[in-house]
Order: structure tokens, then sequence, then C-alpha cells
């Protein structure tokens, strides 16, 4: 039995990686060079709800937080460069019209989106998709403990406790680091409900943490080191304890498909995270509600769906 066949019958979401519903957030990330990766709001599309300023100063409603970051590169020190302490993190800078994490300095930093996900058009469209263009490639080595990617489903206080990516007592992701890179990775030191990550080894890995033990995929991409993550949410609602359905896309192929649940109700905050030597670069990030499927579609899925997409 063929894989989209069993997704079907399991009604799991089988929507094409590049389907497109309504966008609640999106950034381009095409402004200026500058280490205060929201001087200004251009390449950002806001139908969030939540009126976003430029300028990044935390006492008000930036567009991003950083919960790891190193404190040099901060709106507090009017964004300068990052010290030489790798377990400060590194920079988050826009450069050439791309965010670059973990830039200028070894280590990890991330960025938060400061919106809380629950919005009532994903839980009216059944889902929602998060798209992000990673390359690793700049991350300088091979290495497992390099990369980048994004989690879902944290609250506001578990996205701004996480720390390092690799040895962090509380990690936004739990795809790097020695203690979490092998079959199995400590619950407990992962703060979101589902993470994906593209390494700089040229393995795409998916897991969660706070709801669900353990690293759910790991598939070798041989020599991709850069390409585009896309997963697609299927769910009923965003209570504590439900199950959500997803499907991992790398470059529009699926590359896996299962569920994870919720373990916070309407916690539903999103982080990206980079790790590395260097600094990945991350392009063409979004959320979007998971588009109206094909009557085609439909019609595969039945009537469970249907009574499900209804209520």
């Amino acid at each position: 039995m063929n894989k989209p066949l069993v997704s079907l019958l399991l009604g799991l979401p089988m929507l094409h990686a590049t389907a497109t519903g309504t966008v609640i957030f999106a950034d381009t990330f095409d402004r200026a060079d500058s280490r205060n990766i929201q001087q200004s709001v251009s390449g950002i599309t806001n139908n969030t709800g939540t009126a976003f300023e430029a300028g990044g100063d935390p006492s008000g409603t930036p567009v991003y937080l950083h919960s790891h970051i190193d404190p040099l590169s901060t709106f507090a020190n009017n964004f300068g460069a990052p010290d030489t302490v790798a377990s400060n993190g590194g920079a988050a800078r826009i450069s050439g019209n791309m965010l670059n994490l973990a830039a200028e300095q070894p280590g990890t930093s991330n960025a938060i989106v400061n919106h809380n996900f629950v919005n009532a058009a994903i839980l009216a469209a059944g889902g929602f998709s998060v798209s992000l263009d990673v390359d690793t490639a700049p991350g300088g080595g091979n290495a497992n403990g390099n990369g980048g990617g994004f989690a879902v489903g944290m609250s506001f206080a578990e996205a701004m406790a996480t720390g390092d990516a690799f040895d962090g007592a509380s990690r936004m992701t739990g795809g790097f680091g020695t203690a979490i890179n092998g079959a199995t990775i400590i619950p407990a030191a992962v703060a979101s409900d589902f993470w994906v990550v593209l390494r700089a080894n040229g393995s795409l890995t998916w897991g969660a943490g706070a709801g669900t033990t353990g690293i759910f995929g790991v598939t070798s991409l041989g020599s991709n080191l850069a390409g585009n993550i896309t997963v697609n949410f299927l769910l009923d609602d965003f209570d504590a304890g439900s199950t959500v359905n997803y499907e991992v896309f790398f470059n529009d192929i699926s590359r896996g498909t299962g569920s994870f649940i919720w373990s916070g109700a309407n916690e539903n905050y999103i982080g990206i995270e980079g790790r590395s030597s260097i600094g990945p670069l991350l392009d063409n990030f979004s959320v979007n509600t998971i588009p109206e499927p094909s009557a085609a579609l439909l019609g595969l899925l039945g009537w469970t769906f249907l009574l499900r997409r209804r209520r």
C-alpha cells in the first residue's frame, strides 16, 4: 500500500506542500542588512491580529523575541557585535535579504514570533502550515549539531525559557546535541510540542518534547544541505491532550507523517532556531491556514473528515 493511500485512510493531511491557504504571518526578510532583524517591517505580511511595531524594542510589541541570543547583540546593547563566549550564543541578523541565526559567533540564537497562533481562522480551516527555507551550507562543517529549523506548540513562558540548542536545560528543538542525537531524546529538555530541523550532515529530523517522548523521524538527504521545510498540521482544536496529525515535506516531497499531542491548552507560539559555528541562512518563513482540499480529495477523505471540518 503506498504512503499517500495510507495517510488518507488514517485521516492524515495529504495536502501538497506548495498548496497555500490564508497567510497569517509571513516574512521574506527583504530588508536592509542589520543585527536588528526588525528595524523595519519590510517583507513582513501580518494577518495575525497582533499590531507589531518596528524597531525591536522588547518593551513594546516587536515582531520577534529572542530567548537565546548573544547579550551584546540585543536592543539593550544597540545590537552590537557578539562576544567570544560560545555559550552566550551568536547574533541574529539580516544578511542579503535572509535571516542569519547563530551568526558571527558559534552557538545558538533563535527568534520567536510575538503571537500565539491559535487564530480562529486556523480552527475554521482545520489546521495550519509552517514553511521555512533553510541553508546549512554556511554552517562551517557537516556536523549533526549544526543547522536550522522551527518549533510549534509552546506557551509564551516555555518559548522564552529556551536556551542553547545543544545543551540547554530547556531547548526549542531536539535535533542537536550529543545527549539527544540518537534514537531517543530527553523530553523534559524540549519545550515545544513539535519541532523539525535540517542538519548540516544532510539529515532532516523531527520529533516532540513536552507532550510526547522521542524523535519521530530522521531521513538522510545526501548532499542536500539546503531546501524548503514545510509541515502541515491537521487539528480539531487547541485543547490540552488533543491529537494533531502532521506531514513533513522537504523540497515538496513528503518525508513522513504522524501525530503528537498538545501539551497545553491554547498554546501555540512558534519559533525558528539556528545553531552552528557561522550560522545557517533562513528565508521565506510563513504560517498559513491549511487550504481547502479539492473535491477529489474530499471524496477520498470521506464523511469523517467532512464532519471534523464542519465541527
